[in-house]
């Protein structure tokens, strides 16, 4: 059994931009194929997956059957995928408002080409909601059945949540992350595909903790907030760089929490960026500063899916803030039953990929996550259980006295951090970020 993985060309070839049609991130699932494909596994050399597949791009900015058979293949399911990007279909409904027509008909179960139309969700976890039937919607997504596509997302387990927009199928995956962040991380930093860790058995560290965060959010000021009100700023590295998400759009949301933690951040650190100290600040991420200042250049050319590896070396615990910490605010399927919604991101794995100690700012949950998908968090070293504390702002009180708390490195930890590190690198837990979302489809399309 074969796949054959369609993208829209727009967004994988530079050379070919329509004017006006936005940039999305739906590339990352494009650039985890590609790269997947050359990628050789420096754990277990000998380890293939076990269904072959190809990447293909549609001939023109368009899903209309006729134009896109020279790529489809009737001995191959053809995976067909579709940025789930509202300013993307706001184009479509304006400049190609047959789309939803032409995904319609390639999902046509009786096609002689097997075909699944996947929206991809990839980089997110929460489903936006302008998505959803209601009276404002624009035209080319009003009213319509979405019961015969799929749905790709990084949300993990979700469960006693409401399908509101309809899918056949919302299904959990973590590839996308590859093509986010992994797959750039070892092109910025070969190094990184090395066995090697910055974590040593007996390690003397001058900074403790190492706490990045690259775009202001409420849950990351009350999270440096607590580390100043602990004493632990003194002994960390760390940095806020770009702000305004705050004040374009967080800020006026009635019920953003944290808000008061966002007033104490402001009064102790201000409001310009904070960078990392000399001479990191020049190594990570400057074009994110740039951009709140209007330039989109990109010309500073600083890293941004890796960490200065000598700054690495001086740093023992990292500390990972999520986007989100607070519970989810879906509407359950059962209102007697709690919702889950398992939200989790790349930085989480960047501990595991330079081989740190790591605690998350995150969900009740977030760690369970990351067990599940085979993670050691080190969990019988901590003096609480701060992942199922279900009290948003006690359990990052509770995480940042795991930290506190945690020991030197020894042997035991120092292995457990190494398996952690041989796992992320392998190639068989990239094939499986995906390979549910694969099972699903060809067990419901025949080829």
């Amino acid at each position: 059994m074969r796949i054959n993985h369609i993208f829209l060309r727009h967004f994988m070839t530079e050379d070919i931009q329509e004017p006006g049609l936005p940039k999305t991130e739906s590339s990352h699932t494009y650039d985890f194929y590609k790269q997947y494909l050359n990628y050789s596994c420096p754990v277990n050399p000998g380890w293939t997956q076990d269904i072959e597949f190809e990447v293909n791009v549609t001939p023109t900015i368009s899903y209309n059957e006729p134009e896109i058979i020279p790529i489809m293949k009737k001995d191959h399911l053809n995976v067909v995928w579709v940025p789930m990007h509202y300013p993307t279909w706001k184009w479509f409904n304006e400049f190609y408002p047959d789309a939803y027509r032409d995904l319609d008909i390639l999902a046509d179960p009786n096609s002689e080409y097997p075909t699944a139309v996947v929206f991809d969700y990839n980089n997110e976890t929460l489903l936006p909601g302008n998505f959803t039937n209601n009276e404002d919607q624009i035209p080319i997504l009003r009213d319509k059945d979405f019961s015969q596509f799929y749905c790709s997302t990084l949300a993990w387990n979700r469960d006693n949540v409401v399908d509101e927009i309809g899918f056949r199928d919302i299904i959990s995956c973590y590839h996308g992350l590859g093509g986010l962040v992994f797959f750039n991380a070892i092109k910025e930093d070969p190094l990184l595909k090395t066995k090697d860790i910055f974590t040593e058995v007996g390690g003397k560290y001058p900074i403790r903790y190492y706490c990045p965060n690259n775009v202001f959010r409420p849950n990351r000021a009350m999270g440096i907030v607590k580390m100043y009100h602990k004493g632990m700023l003194e002994d960390s590295e760390w940095n806020m760089n770009k702000f305004s998400q705050w004040y374009e759009m967080d800020q006026f949301i009635s019920n953003t929490p944290f808000r008061s933690h966002v007033e104490e951040y402001f009064k102790l650190f201000g409001i310009t960026p904070r960078t990392m100290s000399y001479p990191w600040n020049k190594e990570f991420n400057q074009d994110r500063i740039n951009q709140d200042k209007g330039d989109y250049s990109m010309s500073n050319k600083s890293k941004y899916d890796v960490f200065s590896r000598s700054l690495m070396q001086n740093v023992y615990i990292y500390i990972a803030q999520n986007l989100v910490t607070e519970s989810p605010t879906e509407k359950p399927i059962n209102p007697l039953k709690p919702v889950h919604v398992g939200d989790w991101d790349e930085k989480i794995l960047k501990g595991f990929m330079y081989g740190l100690p790591t605690f998350v700012n995150g969900r009740q949950g977030t760690c369970k996550i990351m067990e599940e998908l085979g993670f050691d968090m080190l969990t019988d070293y901590n003096v609480h259980d701060y992942d199922s504390e279900p009290d948003d702002i006690v359990r990052i009180d509770k995480m940042l006295d795991c930290a506190i708390n945690f020991p030197a490195p020894n042997e035991d930890i120092v292995q457990r951090i190494q398996n952690n590190k041989n796992l992320v690198t392998s190639k068989e837990f990239w094939w499986n970020g995906q390979s549910q979302l694969i099972k699903k489809l060809l067990d419901n399309h025949s080829v």
